[in-house]
């Protein structure tokens, strides 16, 4: 238990430490003001596709296709019985409509980009990465096909709500991200038995190996650009990460048990724990975006996010300790 301890820290630690090193960049006004931004785009647009894409070439087999196809119906299930439960506490707290549909995809959605995918890499190995795939497909529909409904149909800008038609397109097309291409590609690939020549196989690694690194720092910007002093916390805030922090993955582990008890599938160690990681991890980087294109409460979506990524090592350590001692 002590080693798995040990090696949670270690992981969490290499992970902080490239988060502090983007913190003090920003801090020290290392870039201008467009260069996060730019991060993003690289990582979403270019790096991430190739890696999800190459993934898909190396990780996903005929043996465990099946596997990961339930295991994704699996993750759905757990996130729509959060979006029941977390409506259900937003409606017990009478939140107002300003912070409602914030407070349903903070408790709800997951940061698989940026935290998720770097944190599964260090705890896991790459081995993991077709779990991973899993969550980020469930984590994606989720939160594009429903999340940002919900924050729409709360939006305050009429600009942003009233045509459903286009609104209906544009959220089709928010699932089909860059990412989600990638791992269609891969997919294709996949079944079709075609493969890459070897040289751009190479280029593409190179690409691909820039995700971790490259989101870390980029989640260090972000909070070295929060001004964290202005941050006034209310009592909401404890149920926002009570419900990302305890219940999502609460929910997640029941849901694996209960199949596993039924015997419909056996999902391995690596699966599991990959699943519960990814259900804890930080809330959507791109929540105040969203707040503020829908005129929702965009300080109320920066403060739970911002809280989100301080908690989350913590629970990632508690979780991985946990995992030794009730195995399951």
């Amino acid at each position: 238990m002590l080693s798995v301890f040990l090696v949670s820290i270690r992981s969490v630690l290499i992970i902080i430490t490239i988060i502090v090193i983007g913190f003090i960049l920003e801090k020290i006004n290392m870039f201008n003001a467009s260069f996060s931004g730019n991060i993003s785009k690289l990582i979403i647009n270019i790096a991430l596709p190739l890696s999800i894409f190459l993934s898909t070439q190396k990780y996903i087999t005929h043996d465990n296709i099946v596997i990961l196809s339930y295991g994704t119906g699996l993750i759905m299930i757990a996130i729509l019985i959060c979006f029941l439960l977390s409506a259900i506490v937003s409606k017990l707290l009478n939140l107002p409509p300003q912070r409602t549909a914030l407070f349903i995809n903070g408790f709800v959605n997951s940061n698989t980009l940026f935290v998720g995918l770097p944190l599964n890499i260090a705890l896991f190995g790459n081995s993991s990465l077709p779990y991973f795939l899993a969550y980020f497909i469930a984590n994606t529909i989720a939160t594009w096909g429903i999340g940002v409904k919900i924050i729409n149909n709360s939006s305050l800008s009429k600009s942003v709500s009233n045509n459903e038609g286009d609104s209906k397109s544009n959220r089709f097309l928010k699932i089909l991200t860059p990412p989600m291409w990638g791992f269609m590609l891969g997919l294709i690939f996949f079944l079709f038995n075609l493969s890459l020549p070897d040289f751009l196989t190479t280029s593409f690694g190179y690409l691909s190996n820039l995700v971790t690194p490259l989101s870390l720092l980029f989640l260090g910007l972000v909070l070295g650009n929060t001004k964290l002093s202005k941050l006034k916390l209310e009592s909401v805030d404890l149920f926002a990460q009570l419900g990302k922090f305890v219940i999502s993955p609460l929910i997640m582990f029941l849901i694996i048990f209960i199949s596993q008890k039924l015997g419909f599938f056996y999902l391995n160690t690596t699966f599991k724990e990959t699943l519960i990681i990814q259900s804890a991890t930080p809330m959507l980087t791109l929540l105040p975006m969203l707040a503020e294109q829908a005129k929702l409460d965009v300080s109320f979506s920066t403060r739970i996010l911002t809280e989100s990524i301080l908690i989350f090592p913590v629970i990632v350590v508690l979780l991985m300790t946990c995992f030794e001692v009730i195995p399951f």
